[in-house]
């Protein structure tokens, strides 16, 4: 009797044990990193794009200026998901590199509620991302279902569950995206009978000290032009030269162009391309790239400017072997887009979604 006795508390002191075990491992808790060296070390917890050691100068450019910091999770005291927070002013928090270890839904609801209490603790009026700085690299969105999943310059890849959570937050889309794809067809716009293109000039800078002498009207046009949906980025005058940095490590001066109206001598449209250096052809050149930005000053918008820069353009990408073209529109003017789409061969294989919260 005494035998069975001790063989039953014998069990129930396991069993109590193993509870307790999982209960210990079951363990969440979460603390703040400010030193941007440190927070560099989890980024890559939360994107699927590779943090390359190449990178570090422009991330951390961005983590300084913005002051950023990092919500780390721990399980039982590793580090098991992470949260970008960081901000321009008093008003929007911005959060970006929000990912899990195996995309963890209770990982993914305690994070969440980590970033939301401490959005409330700071006292600000609305919670806007995935927006993950340096965006010239790491983009913005959460990737909606169907979407291709290769490496492409700012195109994170997750699975739904993300904006399923977060949508059931309350949280609203504020910015459904479209990835135009495709190997492109390049043309000459001056060969276009019907256009006169005799009063503009399109050009590129020759080198890093020009681009700087137009800086001021690269911003003042995008600033003028470019429709909410595209105003993604905070402060991007602040961040243009660590972006343009970027351009013309991966991709060249030929990557910024203008439109000069010659009769006035004023600077009337100009765009900008992005390198997508995750992507090389067999001979180990860079291939690809994103058409990123796109603006006209109204008065000249009747003239096809467009057409003149992305005809141009395209020569110039031609010429250096960039065959692989990506396009982001936004939804509203993914309608208007998508005629021109179909002429130069591109298609949606990708979508993403930027988030909003009031609080």
């Amino acid at each position: 009797m005494m035998i069975i006795v001790s063989l039953i508390f014998h069990k129930v002191k396991i069993l109590f044990s193993v509870k307790n075990m999982s209960k210990k491992n079951n363990t969440l808790s979460s603390k703040i990193l400010t030193d941007s060296n440190e927070i560099l070390k989890y980024l890559q917890i939360g994107i699927s794009l590779p943090i390359w050691p190449e990178f570090n100068k422009y991330i951390l450019h961005d983590l300084n200026y913005f002051n950023a910091k990092s919500i780390i999770l721990e399980h039982c005291g590793n580090p098991a998901a992470n949260v970008l927070v960081y901000s321009d002013d008093a008003e929007t928090l911005y959060f970006g590199y929000f990912g899990t270890i195996n995309h963890n839904r209770q990982y993914i609801s305690y994070l969440l509620d980590e970033l939301l209490k401490y959005a409330k603790k700071n006292n600000y009026n609305s919670v806007r991302g995935p927006i993950n700085i340096p965006t010239v690299i790491y983009g913005w969105g959460f990737m909606a279902r169907g979407s291709e999943e290769d490496l492409y310059a700012g195109k994170p890849v997750n699975p739904p569950i993300y904006q399923e959570l977060f949508l059931k937050r309350g949280f609203q889309i504020r910015l459904e995206e479209f990835s135009w794809e495709g190997h492109y067809l390049k043309f000459d716009p001056y060969k276009i009978q019907r256009l006169d293109f005799s009063k503009y000039e399109y050009f590129t800078p020759k080198d890093w000290n020009e681009l700087m002498e137009l800086k001021a009207d690269f911003l003042k046009i995008n600033a003028r032009n470019m429709p909410d949906s595209g105003k993604v980025t905070p402060s991007i005058a602040a961040l243009f030269d660590n972006y343009a940095d970027f351009v013309f490590r991966y991709g060249g001066p030929f990557m910024l162009f203008f439109v000069r109206h010659i009769p006035t001598g004023k600077i009337v449209a100009c765009g900008s391309l992005l390198p997508n250096p995750f992507r090389k052809d067999a001979k180990g050149r860079y291939d690809s790239f994103v058409a990123y930005t796109w603006a006209v000053d109204k008065i000249h918008r009747k003239n096809n400017l467009i057409i003149l820069m992305w005809g141009s353009t395209s020569l110039q990408t031609w010429k250096r072997k960039l065959r692989y073209l990506l396009v982001v529109t936004g939804n509203e003017e993914a309608s208007l887009f998508s005629k021109f789409a179909k002429l130069v061969n591109l298609q949606v294989r990708r979508r993403h979604l930027v988030l909003d919260l009031s609080l």
